[in-house]
């Protein structure tokens, strides 16, 4: 393999493992990330990859979960409401196959850090939440979640993921989520979308 750090240029042809991905790997790709107009370079690789690698946009949205009710509701602003701290953050994709939505969390986490672990807690709430979406959702099989973590410290607390979606309530509704960096996303999707192809054939 050649060397994919020679530049930015040669990683904006290749998707990395997610677990590869370091501090100094993630300055080197995207440049100055923690704050400022940097922050969202590592989101906006993903989105396009995510475009490029499976022929469906992901555009923005602003749907978010209201945690209280389990509900997914779009509002951009929900801090104006009295329950603000209700919801979650909003998704930062959206994709459509058919009348199947795939809503898409995207992060790039590396580094041990204080916040670092806050980020990587409000992943875990996020996805909880997710999670209690489906499991308060009558009809599911058009509704997916995907997380895509990239990131090295991302990859070392998959772990306790695994274990929130391996809970005895969610063993009805866990295959409807996506868990794993943006690599394995595309093999994902590509299964989800062979599912679906074949389902609507029938």
């Amino acid at each position: 393999m050649r060397n994919i750090l020679s530049s930015t240029n040669a990683f904006q042809k290749e998707i990395l493992c997610g677990s590869s991905i370091t501090k100094e790997k993630r300055h080197l790709l995207f440049g100055k990330v923690a704050g400022g107009s940097g922050s969202r370079n590592p989101e906006e690789f993903q989105r396009n990859k995510i475009i490029e690698e499976t022929g469906i946009p992901c555009p923005k949205t602003n749907t978010r979960i209201h945690l209280r009710t389990h509900k997914l509701v779009a509002i951009s602003f929900p801090n104006k409401q009295i329950d603000g701290f209700d919801y979650s953050e909003d998704f930062d994709g959206i994709q459509t196959i058919a009348s199947c939505k795939i809503f898409v969390n995207l992060k790039c986490i590396v580094g041990k850090g204080g916040s670092q672990t806050r980020s990587l807690r409000e992943v875990y709430w996020f996805i909880e939440g997710q999670l209690n979406v489906l499991k308060n959702t009558e009809s599911i099989e058009n509704l997916f979640f995907a997380n895509i973590l990239d990131g090295d410290e991302a990859f070392c607390h998959f772990s306790k993921f695994e274990y929130l979606v391996s809970l005895p309530e969610y063993k009805n509704v866990k295959n409807n989520i996506y868990i794993g960096d943006l690599k394995s996303y595309m093999d994902w999707f590509k299964r989800l979308q062979l599912n679906h192809s074949t389902i609507n054939n029938l």
